[in-house]
């Protein structure tokens, strides 16, 4: 019985260590990492297929190759060294196997396999491909590199084009694991290529240094073809015979591998960036790092031609801005000179006109002597038209004073009834003259407003005096003055031949008249109501006109009480 139950158990126990094996065996097989085990001399003594895979070797190439003697990169070795004995091993990098020959990126782990009395049984090895983890590291790296790079290239500001262009081509050459670059820019129809710079490595290694800097696309070879195909070009084998190639000038040296690419502006080709002689093959890789350094350099460039642009523009804009400060200070020395002689010429006139009117004046009156009625018209005519003359030899002097800011007003508290009165007093031989109506309708109790006399009576004078020249005979004039909320209201109205509605905003610039068969009609400079707004204005009022053709024109002015 006890016999049976022996046999029963080591059944069980077999039928155990079977389904272990055979699980063992599944995660050995299937397993995404190369396995394989060597025996305590490193003998290779069975392998999954992954490892295979991994290093392109049949199984029969592989069963039976000794790891410790076989091996020639000298840090995997020292890794299955360690192993027998009874350490750990470990290697990451590129790897060439000695089987297949393939080159591959590994990582590789290495455990000594020893037995439960302590023997040394071999060891197991783990492979794993990380080539494309590599490459993305790299590519990352490059990634990192070449912002670095732009980042260093747009705090050149100080720098010359010469050196931006320089130190683009020989990070171009470092990013691409180059031993030689050029960088040449294209005109604008594409047909000529100028070089601006060789690498120093291809200066060191090539005599010509006194070569042509200047090539037409149609004499260049097969560096032109970026240009040509418009689109990146790769010769990994320079010495293939190629129909485009042009040949070597003399002294100049060799190519093993190429690599160029034209650079964009829009639809037109500006550069073509090209490296050469790198140790592996160029790929897309090199095309995109190539063509994405160039590209930043190109904005880099357009950004200094447009900085020197604007410099040399403000410096031009500055020796312009210069004339003209001469200019103006010679307008202004001409402005005092007109100004001084305006002012001259007035006082001058105005000595003798004073004189000629207080002579007409005590003629009119009968002092010198009794006149007829045609002497005291004719008298009357002098002493009206040398009032006339006074009122513009004013007016030139307040033009005057305006553009030299000479002009001063004396405000004081003043009576706006009081001047118009006076107004009305001084034109009444006018108002005879002409068969005018004059109503005045400002009552005396109006509040008293802040003002110059002189000026709001030269106003008031220039107002009425236009609204006399322009209303025909028989006609009215009409002033009225009231509060309206804060503001003194005044307005002088007539019943003369009104303006177009068109050409009211433009009335009170300087010199303006309506047309010119008016001013033969009616005289006039065009001053008088320019004065009027600068004076309203300084007495920080508002003036407009209101006005229907042949029905009237009403002029208003709001002065602060």
């Amino acid at each position: 019985m006890r016999i049976s139950e022996d046999i029963s158990k080591n059944e069980k126990t077999e039928e155990l260590f079977q389904d272990s094996e055979k699980k063992y065996r599944l995660i050995f097989e299937n397993s995404p990492l190369g396995i394989f085990h060597f025996d305590h001399n490193g003998m290779i003594t069975h392998c999954n297929d992954k490892f295979l895979e991994i290093i392109s070797a049949s199984r029969k190439d592989v069963i039976g190759f000794n790891m410790a003697t076989s091996i020639r990169d000298e840090k995997m070795r020292d890794a299955v060294k360690a192993v027998l004995s009874r350490k750990p091993g470990h290697y990451e990098g590129k790897y060439c196997t000695v089987i297949s020959g393939k080159v591959i990126f590994i990582k590789a782990d290495y455990n000594p396999n020893i037995s439960e009395e302590g023997t040394l049984l071999g060891g197991i090895g783990i492979f794993e491909d990380i080539t494309r983890r590599k490459e993305a590291e790299d590519a990352w790296k490059l990634d990192e590199y070449r912002l670095e790079t732009l980042l260093q290239l747009n705090q050149m500001t100080d720098r010359s084009m010469q050196k931006i262009v320089d130190f683009a081509r020989e990070e171009a050459v470092r990013l691409t694991q180059s031993q030689v670059g050029y960088i040449a820019f294209v005109n604008e129809d594409e047909s000529v290529l100028t070089m601006h710079s060789w690498s120093q490595a291809a200066m060191l290694e090539c005599k010509i240094r006194d070569k042509p800097i200047v090539y037409t696309l149609k004499t260049t070879g097969l560096w032109g073809e970026a240009l040509r195909q418009r689109k990146p070009i790769i010769t990994n084998d320079y010495n293939v015979p190629n129909p485009l190639k042009k040949g070597y000038p003399k002294d100049h040296m060799k190519l093993t591998r190429h690599m160029n690419i034209p650079v964009f502006d829009g639809e037109r080709v500006v550069a073509v960036a090209g490296v050469g002689n790198k140790d592996e093959e160029y790929d897309e890789s090199d095309v995109r790092q190539l063509t994405l350094l160039m590209e930043g350099m190109w904005r880099i460039i357009q950004r200094k031609q447009s900085e020197e642009a604007l410099q040399k523009y403000a410096n031009e804009l500055s020796e312009v801005n210069k004339e003209l400060e001469k200019v103006n200070d010679d307008l202004k020395s001409l402005d005092v000179m007109k100004n001084e002689f305006l002012s001259n010429i007035s006082h001058e006139l105005k000595t003798p006109l004073v004189s000629i009117k207080g002579y007409v004046e005590l003629v009119f009156d009968g002092s010198l002597g009794t006149l007829n009625e045609q002497q005291k018209k004719a008298v009357n005519i002098v002493l009206r038209n040398s009032e006339r003359l006074r009122r513009l030899i004013e007016s030139l002097l307040f033009i005057s004073g305006l553009e030299s800011r000479a002009i001063q007003y004396h405000i004081e508290k003043v009576r706006i009834a009081e001047i118009i009165d006076n107004v009305v007093n001084d034109v009444n031989l006018q108002i005879e003259d002409k068969g005018l109506l004059i109503e005045n309708n400002v009552p005396e109790n109006l509040p008293l407003i802040n003002g110059d006399k002189a000026r709001l009576s030269d106003m008031l004078t220039n107002l009425v005096d236009n609204a006399i020249k322009f209303t025909p005979s028989e006609g009215r004039i009409i002033l009225n003055a009231y509060e309206e909320e804060d503001d003194l209201h005044i307005e002088v109205k007539d019943t003369g031949i009104g303006i177009p509605k068109e050409l009211i905003p433009n009335l009170f610039q300087r010199f303006y008249q309506v047309d010119a068969s008016i001013k033969r009609r009616y005289g006039g400079t065009g001053v008088g109501l320019y004065i009027c707004k600068n004076i309203v204005e300084a007495h920080k009022g508002n003036i407009w006109i209101e006005s229907e053709e042949e029905k009237g024109t009403t002029v208003h002015i709001r002065l602060p009480r």
